[in-house]
């Protein structure tokens, strides 16, 4: 079962990553701290500027709190199959439950809400559920990443209006508010039967024309955004072990969907570092190349094909048919412009700098991505999707690129800050894009040059097992060299190498032996003292989904029950609310890098959707037509993870 987590703030202020809950609205996501504090708050789209972050700066980031007034225990939950968060908070006098969410821009537009749905409403519920607790709401705005003061007007009857100096919230609580330094505070006794809304809506200037959000609306918004989830999560196929797993990771995967394109954001956050007081700390609040294959295997995989095909629809829309034009990653609404800031005024959490805006790793050379989109192809069509003639005239243009390109060096899928090298794992996945457009070209019966496809596939794949293998007999992270690299991991579930091969069994051995602590896996060595490998100091986290896919080869290898005692670990990892950040330190348990992270629950979905085929645990699969993922890593089907 997923552990305890702390609710007590540290001496500077900060909560434990693992103490967060997330919410959204589909455009973007708030963290919910297990203190009833709303830390973090980009509005109105997941990449743009905070209006709360005191997770990145405990002083000056902004926060929204609602909290008993007097000494409290917290438990929390989300109601069943939504992504609404409830934590109840138990007190000497009483309990109260504190209801949060954000009405998404999917459901109860039909109330006339669609602006400010659009531009984004908190909603927090406060209800009296036993005896009287005194309750203190404290809201105080950090806009634009707390570089702008609040000015604060106070509407006796009518709530407030909190402005900096480009943007606005408008707040209303059922509550009388006060005026203090950069917010407003309220006190009042919940008693058992009550119930108090609250609401802040956001606008992009500071004059604002929201009206009231009466109660009676207020309960309709929260009424439609239950059904909402319930609907969709209705929508999920998966019926084997670990369900409760599955439908979290599937739910924050939507929070992490991006509506208006079909986008999919990497993490919710920025800048929550790989080690505490370094320097590993980046921007995830955009939308990876790399994570489409990933995302339409795992979501296809549990009966969401909508989401699946969307995000391959976005991938393809955002070069405008031409892959030439192809980055790496994207915002989330195809914008191309990522360039990396500093924001020297932000403490960083736990004082973890610089505190990053935008990802320089965006002009990066990454070879892999066009691997990944003829991969995301294959999977779309293994799972019934249509590959038409402008799609199939787009995957030829693809393959093109890797003719020309697959022996350049480049930064590899860890986008290393090093100098550029050729990446073993980039060069598999050129090979994995020619094997897949050879296997499209074959099942659909297109006209393809074949045999100049299969035979640059061979010469990839001999130069791979040539110079892509270390002394030791395992796969190494770059030609000529002898790291091990946790991505190898990988291979089998490509369909590159066999999972018993002899390099691959070797592979596995050495990321046991050396990467591999308390069942998580570490990308590669780090070291905290001098420059590492990939250009940068100090060490970090193990890597989630490198965790699972050790799973999935141990799966692969038949040793299922081995396979579910890492797997069990893993999940007894999560926060007790089923979520994972990128990272996690083996020893404290405690989460690290940005949150929540797509990556760890992708991965998460296809491991475990891996192993229950395996042991036979699934009555319903929708590629049940392939093999197990025994006989896939063995002789030929590919199973993402």
């Amino acid at each position: 079962m997923p552990r305890p987590i702390s609710h007590e703030r540290d001496s500077a202020g900060y909560l434990p990553i693992e103490g967060y809950g997330a919410i959204g609205n589909g455009r973007t996501i708030a963290l919910v701290g297990a203190d009833g504090s709303i830390d973090w708050c980009p509005f109105s789209r997941i990449d743009r500027a905070s209006v709360f972050a005191r997770i990145l700066d405990a002083d000056r980031g902004g926060y929204w709190q609602i909290v008993p007034d007097e000494p409290w225990t917290a438990t929390r939950s989300y109601l069943d199959d939504t992504n609404i968060l409830v934590t109840t908070f138990t007190t000497e006098h009483g309990e109260v439950e504190l209801i949060d969410l954000m009405p998404s821009i999917a459901f109860g537009s039909d109330l006339g809400y669609s602006k400010r749905l659009w531009d984004g409403i908190l909603l927090r519920i406060v209800r009296g559920t036993r005896g009287a607790v005194p309750m203190r709401q404290e809201i105080r705005p950090g806009f634009n990443y707390g570089l702008e003061s609040t000015k604060v007007e106070v509407i006796p009857g009518r709530g407030a209006l909190l402005s900096g100096d480009t943007a606005a919230l408008r707040v209303i609580l059922s509550a009388e508010m006060t005026a203090v330094e950069d917010g407003v505070v309220a006190t009042w006794v919940a008693t058992e039967g009550d119930e108090c809304f609250a609401s802040a809506s956001y606008h992009g200037l500071g004059a604002v024309v929201w009206a009231d959000l009466p109660d009676a609306e207020a309960r309709d918004l929260y009424i439609r955004e239950v059904e909402g989830w319930q609907r969709w999560m209705a929508r999920c196929t998966y019926d084997g072990p670990y369900p409760e797993y599955v439908r979290r990771s599937a739910l924050i995967l939507k929070l992490l969907d991006y509506l208006p394109s079909g986008a999919m954001a990497a993490a919710a956050t920025t800048s929550l570092p790989e080690k505490l007081g370094g320097v590993r700390n980046w921007d995830y609040r955009y939308a990876w190349i790399r994570d489409t294959s990933f995302a339409i295997h795992a979501l296809n995989s549990i009966g969401f094909r909508d989401e699946a095909e969307g995000f391959l629809q976005w991938v393809i829309d955002v070069t405008n048919d031409d892959p030439t034009a192809l980055q790496i990653m994207y915002r989330v609404d195809g914008g191309s412009d990522l360039a990396e800031v500093e924001l020297d005024h932000m403490s960083g959490y736990k004082g973890s700098q610089p505190v990053r805006v935008g990802n320089g790793a965006h002009d990066q050379a990454q070879l892999d991505r066009f691997g990944e989109i003829i991969d995301a192809a294959w999977t779309h069509r293994r799972f019934g999707g249509v590959v038409n003639g402008a799609l199939w005239e787009y995957i030829c243009e693809v393959v093109e690129l890797i003719f020309e390109r697959w022996r350049h060096v480049d930064s590899g899928i860890w986008e290393v800050r090093s100098e550029p090298r050729r990446m073993t794992y980039s060069n598999v996945m050129c090979w994995v894009g020619i094997d897949r457009a050879i296997r499209l070209a074959e099942v659909d019966e297109r006209e393809a040059p074949l045999e100049r496809w299969r035979a640059l596939r061979d010469e990839i794949r001999a130069e791979i097992m040539q110079l892509g293998v270390a002394p030791g007999g395992y796969f190494s992270q770059g030609f000529g060299d002898d790291i091990l690299d946790a991505s190898a991991l990988a291979f089998p579930l490509r369909n590159f190498v066999p999972v018993d091969h002899p390099v691959m069994q070797r592979t596995i051995d050495e990321v046991k032996r050396q990467l591999t602590e308390d069942g998580l896996v570490g990308r590669y060595v780090v070291r905290d003292d001098g420059d590492n490998i990939d250009g940068l100091p100090g060490n970090e986290g193990h890597f989630l989904l490198c965790s699972c896919w050790l799973i999935d080869c141990l799966t692969g290898l038949g040793e299922l029950e081995r396979a579910t005692e890492l797997l069990e670990k893993l999940l007894d990892r999560a926060n007790d609310l089923g979520l994972y950040a990128e990272e996690v330190d083996a020893e404290s348990g405690a989460f690290l890098g940005n949150f929540p992270q797509a990556f760890s629950h992708l991965g998460l979905i296809n491991t475990i959707v891996n192993l229950a085929r395996a042991q036979g645990d699934l009555a319903h699969a929708p590629d049940a037509h392939y093999d197990d993922i025994t006989g896939a890593m063995r002789a030929g089907t590919v199973h993402t993870s």
